[in-house]
């Protein structure tokens, strides 16, 4: 019962960001036909203004900042917004199982 209770204050967006991160790590963006976790891309849309961002992502990560600011300028700025929210998401997540904790006992 107590398993279940956990789980149910689990924060699904604290798996999603760090997924998503190391998805992109181990993107090869200079692959022929370069991969792309894009929707709109896939939807067959030419256009999309975050175009460029995963590769900007992996690049970073990869430590080619120059590369990184060329494929979009926003890619260091997403790279730092997603770390944050991971950290405070993780820390939302201690308050809420060590509240859990003292609630149970």
């Amino acid at each position: 019962m107590q398993i279940k209770r956990y789980i149910q204050h689990v924060h699904i967006e604290l798996f999603i960001w760090p997924t998503a991160l190391v998805l992109l790590y181990f993107m090869n963006p200079q692959a022929s036909g370069a991969q792309s976790f894009c929707l709109l891309k896939h939807l067959g849309i030419p256009w999309c203004p975050g175009c460029g961002m995963g590769h900007s992502i992996n690049y970073l990560l990869h430590g080619q900042w120059i590369a990184s600011f060329k494929n979009h300028p926003l890619g260091p700025f997403a790279v730092c917004m997603l770390t944050y929210r991971t950290f405070q998401l993780g820390k939302l997540q201690v308050q809420s199982i060590s509240e859990l904790k003292n609630n149970i006992t």
